[in-house]
């Protein structure tokens, strides 16, 4: 972080799913938007599961709250299993929760 914050007109810090969400909110805080890119396999699971989503999303909404800013860029996508309900699906459980 301290190379990035020499970076003039930095304003997005963009984070993996692998990355540890608590270790980066607690080192971005407020100063930068967190652009978290959740996990696509998510969206190519043989069985779609929401509330696996809906968990994914709530995890790091919790990390994030009152603490820093969010955003979501599902990215990435190789498939959805012939169902591309899935992602409108992912996009409004992901409006729900950050909502909330």
């Amino acid at each position: 972080m301290d190379i990035m914050r020499k970076i003039p007109n930095l304003r997005k810090i963009s984070t993996s799913p692998w990355c540890d969400i608590n270790k980066m909110v607690a080192e971005i805080g407020s100063d930068y938007v967190i652009s978290q890119k959740p996990n696509p396999a998510i969206l190519a699971e043989t069985e779609w599961d929401p509330k696996k989503a809906r968990a994914n999303i709530r995890e790091v909404l919790n990390a994030a709250e009152g603490k820093c800013h969010i955003e979501f860029i599902m990215k990435d996508i190789s498939t959805v299993r012939h169902d591309p309900k899935r992602l409108w699906q992912w996009s409004e459980i992901a409006m729900e929760e950050v909502t909330k």
